[in-house]
């Protein structure tokens, strides 16, 4: 093998200085329109080009001279040039591409749209509101679907709804603080300097129905303070702050966790002073009060209706006297007068649609042409109520008062109504002529277009406590039935699009576009710059 020795001679360094020096201008750049701004490599890129083209001036001034002044080199110069506008043009439109919020759905039924009742309810949107998602390098799939999802709500407010997107495993500190586990969407508003206002916090589930439940938690977060509920405790009612299997802390947190207010409330208080219920009650929950409602309170109750009140009613079978709408009673008979609904002294036993016994009902038929039970399903989501009483629905109510049955037993079922024997012995049977043969309604509504009261029954309140409110549908049942009676579901009516929370056929992610971009932007125009390049300073150095 010949050895050769290199001599570093000024000509030579200039030349390597000149090569270095462009590499690096180029490379400067792109990064400066890559970044939309000057960033630490790009700083070093620049610098690096500029010291480069300095030496190669002030160690090869006639081939400088030449570059800058010679026919052949400016034809060269104007295509080196020409090729770096064109690069640069390129990564612009690419970044600008990249970065806005451009959404266009090419598919004949806008299946990747988000629906025009969404959109009016967007309009509503005054205060920033940020999405928080948390995804873990693990999720970044999820990520990119959810993205494209998120970019709808922002291109629709003109960026009033941003978005964020958090590494748990990076930032567990900041993952802790939202309580978010991996691919978890939290929804808020933001303060005036920009932070997310932790008091408006609230989490986004993941459903089917994507665009439904985003956009019922924008409502909820519209109209966060605006809707509040009472519950009634004159009549040992169960507590609405009790964290006990049979408290109702659950449905409480839930009903504050969505924006509702709620307050605790003595009717035989408001009674006795001669009081109203007050003006900002939404509605008013009834939870299994154990005696009957004096002709005082139900005057109270009464001008509370009058006046588009709204009265959530669940009441068990019981045994003590004076209980709360037995067949004679006060309160039962006020109802069936103005709202054709009437609780029967008896308990229901369903042979067919049961749990572990057969005081334990389900769901046998729902009626869903209604909103309270349009999410409820005898299969997949069927209720459970324990030791229910059944419900009377007359098919002639008063003038302007609209009825109907939300759920009802099967053809197998009876009312029994020896509920003495029944609370001593816990025995029951079918006795002709003095049961009630079934089906039996456990769920019926009522509703005055004159005056736009709305009354809600079910006979049963054990499905609301927090050892049963999350099994099957009885969580469902509760929290639609509310949002009926206060009017929620005006505000977040209507009938979401499909959607797709999975890939659509043709979807390029963000690392995979970044890839396609590097490739395209920076390789192949770079790979033909620097092969142009060498041909050039090899003809002009001849």
């Amino acid at each position: 093998m010949r050895n050769e020795t290199l001599t570093a001679t000024r000509g030579r360094i200039g030349q390597w200085a000149s090569f270095i020096g462009g590499v690096a201008l180029l490379i400067g750049l792109i990064g400066l329109i890559w970044q939309g701004g000057l960033t630490e490599i790009v700083i070093v890129a620049l610098a690096i080009g500029i010291i480069g083209i300095v030496l190669w001036a002030v160690l090869s001034p006639q081939e400088f001279r030449a570059f800058i002044s010679g026919r052949q080199a400016r034809y060269s110069t104007s295509a080196v040039f020409g090729a770096l506008l064109l690069i640069g043009i390129v990564a612009l439109v690419y970044v600008v591409l990249q970065r806005a919020v451009i959404v266009m759905d090419m598919t004949e039924g806008q299946r990747f749209s988000i629906s025009n009742e969404t959109r009016d309810i967007l309009r509503k949107v005054s205060r920033p509101i940020r999405i928080t998602g948390f995804y873990s390098p693990r999720a970044l799939s999820q990520r990119s679907v959810d993205d494209q999802f998120f970019r709808l709500y922002e291109e629709a407010t003109n960026g009033k709804i941003s978005r964020n997107y958090i590494d748990p495993v990076e930032q567990p500190a900041m993952a802790e603080k939202f309580g978010a586990t991996d691919a978890n969407i939290y929804l808020s508003y933001l303060n005036a300097d920009g932070s997310v206002d932790f008091s408006t916090i609230s989490e986004i589930p993941r459903s089917d129905t994507q665009e439904r439940d985003m956009t019922e938690a924008i409502s909820r977060l519209l109209i966060s303070g605006t809707i509040t509920v009472y519950f009634d405790q004159s009549h040992a009612e169960r507590d609405p702050l009790s964290a006990d299997p049979q408290g109702l802390s659950g449905i409480n947190n839930g009903i504050r966790a969505s924006g509702l207010i709620t307050y605790p409330l003595k009717i035989s208080d408001l009674a006795t002073q001669g009081g109203n219920i007050p003006n900002d009650a939404s509605a008013l929950i009834l939870v299994r009060p154990t005696t009957d409602f004096s002709e005082a309170e139900i005057g109270v109750l009464d001008r509370y209706l009058q006046k588009g009140g709204a009265i959530f009613i669940m009441a068990d079978v019981l045994y003590n006297q004076d209980a709360f709408l037995r067949s004679d009673g006060l309160f039962n008979r006020y109802l069936g007068e103005h709202f054709g609904l009437r609780a029967l002294d008896a308990a229901i036993v369903d042979e067919t649609a049961h749990g572990q016994t057969f005081l334990d009902i389900t769901s046998a038929a729902i009626f869903t042409d209604n909103d309270i039970a349009q999410r409820l399903n005898s299969q997949t989501t069927p209720t459970l109520f324990k030791l229910a009483r059944p419900i009377d629905v007359s098919t002639s109510p008063a003038v302007d008062v609209l009825n109907g049955k939300v759920i009802m037993t099967s053809q197998q079922s009876y009312g029994e109504t020896d509920l003495k024997t029944l609370g001593e012995t816990e025995s029951f049977k079918f006795d002709a002529g003095k049961d009630i043969p079934g089906p039996l309604t456990s769920v019926a509504w009522a509703y005055n277009k004159t005056t736009g009261a709305k009354v809600l029954i079910i006979g049963d309140s054990d499905f609301v406590t927090n050892s049963l409110v999350q099994t099957g549908g009885n969580g469902i049942i509760f929290t639609d039935g509310l949002s009926w009676l206060t009017g929620f579901t005006d505000k977040v009516s209507f009938s979401p699009q499909a959607y797709a929370t999975s890939l659509p056929v043709v979807f390029v992610d963000g690392p995979t576009l970044d890839l396609i971009s590097f490739l395209t932007v920076i390789l192949l125009p770079g790979l033909v710059f620097a092969i142009g390049l060498g041909i050039w300073i090899r003809r002009i150095r001849a």
